[in-house]
């Protein structure tokens, strides 16, 4: 209710009396909105860029309602258009400095409109009509770098509508340009002032039985329900509808499901068969689509196979391999061949044999310590060409064998076969270490057959043999007793020639022998025969 004015019979009224108690009954509708806190914009004085071609103006919707901090209604009926390039004092809102910007607000303020001038007793302008009006501010802040400028700062009998972001050289007013976060917007009443009764509830329970409390408990049993500090569900509390493999209705029955069916290994129904699984192209071998199951069974197929293949497995280009010692390659195939390249290498004091290690062979004479095969190769070269080089005891005699083509021989080796010999030539001769040596001891003929058989056939040149007489055209040999008719001239034998025949057997006492006439001999041949 207002303060009253109580006028009385015959009272002569005075202006200021009776404006008095219109401003009384103003004043009272005004405390009761600002005791209720019932201020801000109601509806309406929405800002937008200005249409149809934006400039540095915003335009406000219409119609506008609002009530100010002091209770005062602010109406407008028709859209308004808000000029933002200078403020209500006339200064530009320009930014001068790069990289800086400035913010401009708008406000709405209550004020009067005086309206129809008359003229009073005292011969005054008066406006009779004070009709409720408005007033839209603009006021700026202090320009400062980007994302750092401070905003104007609220009023105490002004409602802001909006913020304005001016930028260097900017002429258009966009709708990114607007901000609504710190706009004024209508409280009907203040939550502390309105009480609630919480006698009756199960969960929440407020600090003090007023709406703001209640609400502020509200949003701390929310926060801690969405965050899952406080107030969680059960997920057997959780309705599920079933769906694919999935046959449970709950959602803890539903996790339980699908985490026993996809940890199964049961043959057939493994968890890998529930899981899908898109195609994947690849060359040589792909994958179609299907379940992560029949994948896998691909994969171990394609594995199998090719580690199980004999040939062909990979070309030797496509594997790798590292530097090491004289080889520079880096893949298998590089490294193969510069291996073949440098083991058939013929350079001198690096050939392939330089690099092909042996280890030590143990021997006697002779042995060969460990070292590359071409170290080897020379030093066995060097022991060979020592060992034929070699003047005198390069191999003992009965180490050297003999091959006998002509089977003369009984003895294997060249110790045995020269004993042989020796024994042999000893045996109706005079040896080396002996007077007279390598003359006959004695001529040791055996059966050499029936008949007369050739002892010596030799051509005759200077004197005769020893035993032997000669003609005119042959010689005839024999023993120096040759008793007559035993060396009797036989057939002619060419001059200078010397012939020896035995007739039949071993040479006999000369009592036995009987004269026989020889052979004949061609001229100039000597003979010698037995009988």
């Amino acid at each position: 209710m207002s303060n009253r004015l109580d006028f009385f019979f015959r009272q002569k009224v005075t202006e200021a009396e009776l404006d008095l108690a219109f401003a009384q009954l103003e004043q009272a509708d005004r405390n009761l909105a600002s005791d209720l806190g019932v201020h801000g914009v109601i509806s309406g004085a929405v800002p937008a860029p200005h249409s149809p071609v934006p400039n540095l103006s915003v335009d406000l919707t219409a119609p506008g309602r609002a009530y100010d901090n002091l209770g005062q209604r602010i109406f407008f009926g028709t859209g308004q258009t808000v000029d933002c390039a200078v403020d209500v004092s006339g200064i530009p809102t320009d930014v001068s400095t790069s990289g800086s910007e400035r913010w401009v607000g708008i406000f709405l303020r209550f004020t009067r409109l005086l309206s129809e001038p008359r003229t009073d007793g005292n011969s005054q302008q008066v406006y009779f009509r004070r009709d409720e009006s408005f007033v839209l501010v603009v006021r700026q802040a202090p320009e400062g770098p980007v994302g750092q400028a401070p905003k104007p700062a609220l009023q105490p009998d002004e409602l802001l509508l909006c913020d304005v972001r001016r930028r260097p050289g900017q002429t258009q007013i966009l709708a990114a340009d607007l901000d609504t976060s710190r706009r004024q917007a209508f409280i009907f009443a203040r939550g502390t002032s309105v009480a609630v009764e919480s006698g009756t509830w199960d969960v929440l329970s407020p600090s003090t039985e007023t709406v703001q409390a209640t609400l502020d408990e509200v949003d701390a049993e929310l926060a801690g329900h969405f965050s899952g500090a406080a107030r969680r569900h059960g997920a057997g509390a959780v309705d599920y509808a079933p769906h694919g493999f999935i046959t449970s209705t709950t959602v803890q029955e539903a996790v339980d499901e699908v985490a026993d069916k996809l940890s199964s290994a049961a043959a057939g129904t493994p968890g890998a068969s529930r899981v899908g699984a898109d195609a994947v192209p690849g060359t040589p071998n792909l994958l179609p689509a299907g379940t992560v199951d029949a994948q896998l069974s691909s994969l171990l197929g394609f594995v199998n196979a090719h580690q199980g293949a004999a040939t062909g497995a990979h070309h030797a280009s496509a594997i790798g391999a590292t530097p090491h010692g004289y080889i520079s390659g880096t893949s298998v195939q590089a490294q193969l061949q510069e291996v073949v390249t440098r083991l058939g290498e013929t350079t001198a004091n690096s050939p392939g044999a330089s690099r092909v290690g042996g280890d030590a062979l143990a021997g006697t004479p002779h042995s060969l310590p460990a070292s590359s095969l071409r170290q080897q190769m020379a030093a066995l070269l060097g022991f060979l060409n020592g060992h034929v080089t070699q003047s005198a005891d390069a191999h003992a005699a009965s180490s050297v064998s003999v091959a006998d083509a002509g089977n003369l021989l009984t003895a294997g080796t060249v110790e045995a076969a020269l004993a042989e010999v020796l024994s042999t030539f000893s045996g109706g001769h005079f040896r080396g270490n002996e007077t007279s040596a390598g003359q006959h001891k004695a001529i040791l003929q055996p059966v050499l057959g029936a008949g007369r058989v050739l002892l010596l056939d030799t051509q005759g040149a200077g004197a005769q043999p020893r035993g032997c007489a000669s003609t005119p055209t042959a010689t005839r040999c024999g023993s120096p007793s040759t008793p007559p008719g035993m060396g009797a001239p036989g057939p002619a034998t060419p001059p200078g020639r010397r012939r020896a025949v035995s007739a039949s057997h071993a040479t006999r006492p000369s009592s036995s022998m009987t004269p026989a006439s020889p052979p004949p001999s061609p001229p100039g041949r000597a003979r010698c025969d037995s009988r």
